[in-house]
């Protein structure tokens, strides 16, 4: 509700050692929004030491906080 429109936005999405997982959910993204400018990479070493392994986060421009 508040990505911002448009499917020039880049969506970013973090991972925790789930590769797999970390794709179909940019392929939801593609489909849903039309968003094709996706970044996927690892949590950092804190995040993942915390939230351990199979962790998805997505991070987009918003309207509002």
């Amino acid at each position: 509700e508040t990505g911002l429109p448009g499917a020039n936005n880049t969506v970013f999405i973090s991972h925790g050692d789930c590769y797999d997982d970390a794709k179909k959910l940019a392929d939801m993204v593609t489909a849903e929004f039309g968003i094709t400018d996706i970044l996927i990479d690892y949590v950092g070493p804190v995040i993942g030491a915390h939230s351990g392994p199979g962790t998805l986060a997505i991070f987009f421009m918003a309207t509002e906080r």
